[in-house]
């Protein structure tokens, strides 16, 4: 028994909420600030992450994408594509519709 006259006397909801209205409600509303700013961190520090990951697979894709337009534009240099004479031919109406 006495160890429920020892609970008694402590008042926990007292020590955690306060003893008046107005202290509870500060008290919780700043430990609902203090929560929602250590989200707000939290979201800040990842979307920064985020973003610093889609630059650099940016500056590789661009790069890539480079690569690959240089070699594109060399093999094209190496296809011969020939100018048909239609005259020669003998077809001289092909140009006209």
């Amino acid at each position: 028994m006495a160890g429920n006259k020892n609970l008694k006397l402590k008042r926990p909801l007292e020590d955690d909420c306060g003893s008046t209205p107005q202290e509870a409600f500060k008290k919780a509303k700043l430990e609902t600030q203090s929560h929602y700013r250590a989200m707000l961190y939290m979201q800040k520090n990842q979307l920064d992450a985020i973003v610093l990951k889609n630059e650099v697979d940016g500056e590789l894709d661009k790069e890539t994408l480079e690569s690959e337009l240089r070699l594109a534009k060399a093999r094209m240099a190496d296809v011969k594509v020939p100018d048909i004479d239609w005259f020669k031919l003998g077809e001289p109406n092909m140009y006209d519709e």
